[in-house]
């Protein structure tokens, strides 16, 4: 294992521990949803961005990828990891949980979390609809 394979957050050491066993599989997607992610966007009315937080008030449009069955949101779960992956484009990024991405996306979308590196993990549109149709509200007794 190399510098660059360490896991540096506790969603690449449960993405780790799911991929080395599945039993693991649910603590990483509860690890997820509970992540806050980044998500590169452009403001409406903006020509380009400065890597700035933007928040649900501000109007903007998400960035897509092209992915094999339609598109992707790339996420990340640092903003190291987002300034990396953006070689100096210029666009802004909004920082949610994912659990409420989740229920902003449309259910034909992927996303592609943590794009070029080593814990790079695709979440289809199928898994997506499975962790949204796991969710369920916690009522205080």
């Amino acid at each position: 294992m190399t510098d660059k394979d360490k896991p540096e957050s506790p969603l690449d050491e449960a993405l780790s521990s799911a991929l080395q066993d599945p039993k693991f599989a649910n603590f990483f997607y509860d690890t997820f949803l509970n992540t806050f992610v980044l998500m590169p966007v452009k403001k409406e009315g903006s020509s380009e961005g400065s890597l700035t937080e933007l928040t649900l008030k501000d109007r903007f449009f998400p960035l897509y990828l092209n992915f094999e069955k339609g598109r992707a949101i790339p996420c990340f779960d640092s903003f190291d990891r987002l300034q990396k992956w953006a070689h100096g484009q210029k666009f802004d990024y909004l920082k949610l949980k994912a659990h409420s991405l989740l229920k902003m996306l449309d259910p034909s979308m992927a996303i592609v979390l943590n794009p070029r590196t080593a814990f790079e993990y695709i979440l289809t549109s199928d898994i997506l609809e499975l962790l949204r149709n796991s969710m369920r509200p916690i009522n205080p007794a």
